[in-house]
């Protein structure tokens, strides 16, 4: 029977990982130590290797955590019937995009730490998670492969069509060299992946035209010698050019 009471073996674990994410972001992984680890953590060394034997079970550990938080949203997405290819790979992206933003650190680790090495402690658990979640998607897909709105290909191709723009950006955020938010990417990227998996060319996005919006001017008829010979006002239409950027 659950008793609602905080599970101190999970609260450690979880002490022991978020000291370990502060400590390779701080240092990198390579110049973190285990017992770096354990003094952030402020657990003892029993604790500590009972849990995890070595740093590279840490850091595996960490990068498992991550990709499955990731992944819970995409399978929140499967839950819902896809209305259309832009709609599946708008909100593909747009899940990509959200979780980066509200997990900059998180983020920052598992791009730099790349992937799990075959022989890792979590690879094997990695691919499991991988391989079900891409057979998921497949068949989510089905039935726009059916209707021809996804040309044919192997999944390794239609993910990195897909998500790999925005891994690309991404990186580059996540190093401080993009200035606007992921966000602002969004319907690029979108339009980006669906050309790609569909094989027809991205239309061009519309321009409003110029808004006229009134203002009030003050004028000054100003001498030769800049002195004020003159004063009034006036009402204008100034024309501001609004860009649309479609949200569907």
């Amino acid at each position: 029977m659950a008793t609602g009471l905080p599970n101190p073996s999970s609260d450690t674990r979880t002490r022991i990982l978020n000291a370990a994410l502060a400590c390779f972001l701080e240092a990198g992984y390579e110049q973190t130590t285990i017992a770096r680890i354990r003094a952030r953590s402020g657990v003892s060394n029993g604790t500590l290797f009972h849990r995890f034997p070595t740093k590279e079970a840490i850091a595996d550990a960490l990068y498992v955590e991550s990709i499955a938080d990731f992944q819970q949203g995409l399978w929140r997405l499967l839950a819902q019937r896809p209305r259309s290819l832009r709609a599946a790979v708008r909100g593909t992206i747009a899940h990509q995009i959200e979780w980066i933003e509200a997990n900059v650190e998180r983020a920052g680790f598992v791009y730099t730490r790349g992937t799990l090495e075959g022989e890792s402690p979590g690879s094997a658990e990695l691919e499991e998670m991988n391989r079900k979640l891409a057979s998921a998607y497949q068949a989510w897909l089905q039935p726009l492969l059916e209707r021809g709105a996804v040309r044919p290909m192997s999944m390794l191709v239609l993910n990195a069509a897909l998500t790999g723009p925005t891994h690309a950006i991404a990186r580059r955020w996540l190093a401080g060299q993009v200035d606007a938010l992921l966000h602002d990417y969004l319907d690029e990227l979108a339009d980006a992946a669906c050309a790609a998996l569909s094989g027809t060319p991205a239309t061009a996005r519309r321009t409003q035209a110029p808004v006229a919006r009134q203002a009030r001017l003050r004028l000054e008829l100003v001498s030769e010698e800049g002195s004020v010979i003159g004063q009034g006002e006036a009402t204008a239409e100034i024309l501001t050019p609004a860009t649309l950027h479609s949200s569907t």
